[in-house]
């Protein structure tokens, strides 16, 4: 259900006429999520969570830091617990803080408010919604949206999910067999058989036709705005991927 990835090439860095400190003219993240599902699992003093370069030639080098206190209360997609972001030389650059019901504030290293950053949760009835992010910057313009999942991709979801559930009741029974018969292994390969939900998320403006923030799959972002503070890029990456968790 998701849209293949690209191999999105970093460009040359670009001032930025607000929000500043900008990203890159173009540059791709790759923001793995599996200790943010399990912070409180995280050895004392090691990160959460590393933002990463992503794309030919970039090898991975971390960009930031995200660390989540271990005794943070446990959230839930309608509000996570507060994290803070760090630079590759352990120098603040931003912390994201909950005031409500999917809704963020967003602080420089210096305790400067850079934004907000807003989640709006998705449902069927009465009539179907999907998730809906926005980021707004402290200084002003129109706020960059990205709605989750393209409406023709849900619609194909939708209608292939009655064939996908028989077919996961097929693997499951599978499992269970395997399971029966000792062989934990094959279990774990059937159990793990299952479909995502359409991801693609495109952010934009309403003044500006061009994506700000792309991401389609893999864990990975394409920031394409010189005009986005990279902190705020960082905090919204994190806050999304967290729901892929």
């Amino acid at each position: 259900m998701n849209h293949s990835s690209q191999e999105w090439a970093p460009q040359a860095q670009q001032p930025g006429p607000y929000g500043r400190p900008a990203a890159p003219a173009e540059t791709v993240i790759h923001v793995p999520n599996k200790r943010l599902r399990r912070y409180d699992k995280v050895v004392p003093g090691e990160p959460t969570a590393t933002v990463q370069q992503a794309g030919p030639g970039t090898q991975g080098q971390p960009l930031a830091y995200v660390h989540v206190p271990q005794d943070a209360p446990k959230g839930n997609r309608r509000e996570r617990p507060a994290f803070t972001v760090t630079g590759p030389n352990g120098e603040p650059l931003s912390s994201v803080r909950p005031v409500g019901s999917g809704v963020y504030e967003v602080y420089g290293g210096d305790g400067v408010p850079l934004g907000r950053i807003t989640r709006r949760g998705g449902r069927t009835l009465p009539w179907p919604r999907r998730v809906r992010w926005s980021v707004q910057p402290t200084q002003g313009g129109a706020p960059l949206v990205g709605e989750v999942g393209t409406g023709k991709a849900w619609t194909v979801f939708v209608l292939i999910s009655p064939i996908y559930f028989l077919c996961w009741a097929v693997m499951a029974a599978q499992g269970a067999l395997w399971l029966l018969l000792g062989e934990k292994g094959e279990a774990k390969k059937e159990a793990a058989w299952e479909m995502e939900p359409p991801t693609w998320t495109r952010w934009r403006s309403a003044d500006a036709p061009e994506v700000a923030i792309e991401y389609q799959t893999g864990r990975k972002y394409r920031l394409a705005s010189p005009r986005l503070d990279h902190r705020l890029a960082y905090a919204q990456a994190v806050l999304h991927v967290w729901d892929r968790a």
